[in-house]
Formats: structure tokens, C-alpha cells, sequence
């Protein structure tokens, strides 16, 4: 396989090697300060968030019969709590539960199908079946 200048491998590589340039210890060991900080922040729903959250989970199950999953709640919830923990928030608000229905819409809605690999024998060489 030919690399071109535009390949995914070649754009990682360079995003890698700018950001490498930008990082000092100093940088680093802030960064690593603010995420022990929001892996060890305190978070909690209050009762009446709850009853959204919960509200906002049959709607979105009713409006899209088959497509979302509990899996989907537990994702919102992970999503919901990382949102307010960032911002300082030992709670969430409902501008911020907004904000990650919106950010789940989006990534919805901008997911697309992975083509699937044509079967290739041990040798590289396609199969035709």
C-alpha cells in the first residue's frame, strides 16, 4: 500500500508531532493535576434531573423504536457526568444534560456504516465465494 501525503497515518503523525512541540512538563503535570481532580470530583443527580434524565430516555425510546438501548442511557450518563465534572460541577444542570443530548445527536447523526473488508484467502489474494 502507497502512503500519500494526505493518508490518515501521515495526518496522525503530523497532529502528533505539533502537539508534541506544544507540551512542557509544566503543561503536563497541569493537565495531569485537572484530570486526577475530575476523576476524583464528587457527582450526583438530584431527584428532579433524575426525572428528566428518566423522561428523556422513554421519549428518545418511543421516538426511535429499536435504536436506543439501554447501552444509549449508560453512554448519555457517562457523557453527562464527564461534561459536568470538566466544568468544576459536582452535579449536573440542565443546560449541560441539553448539551450532551446534543452532542449525542450529533455523533449519531454523523456515524456512518464502516464498509466491509472484501474476504481475502491467507495470502492476501481476494476470495471469490
Amino acid at each position: 500500500m502507497v502512503k500519500t501525503e494526505d493518508s490518515p497515518s501521515n495526518m496522525l503523525e503530523t497532529c502528533f508531532r505539533n502537539i508534541s512541540s506544544l507540551l512542557n512538563q509544566d503543561l503536563l503535570n497541569r493537565l495531569r493535576l485537572y484530570l486526577t481532580q475530575c476523576r476524583e470530583q464528587e457527582y450526583s443527580l438530584t431527584e428532579e434531573l433524575q426525572k428528566e434524565v428518566q423522561d428523556d430516555f422513554v421519549r428518545m425510546r418511543q421516538e426511535n423504536q429499536g435504536q436506543v438501548t439501554v447501552d444509549d442511557l449508560h453512554a448519555h450518563l457517562v457523557l453527562a457526568r464527564l461534561v459536568a465534572v470538566s466544568k468544576g460541577k459536582s452535579s449536573l444542570d440542565e443546560g449541560d444534560w441539553n448539551h450532551v443530548k446534543q452532542l449525542e445527536r450529533t455523533r449519531r447523526s454523523q456515524r456512518t456504516a464502516a464498509p466491509r473488508a472484501e474476504p481475502r484467502a491467507p495470502n492476501g489474494l481476494p476470495l471469490h465465494i
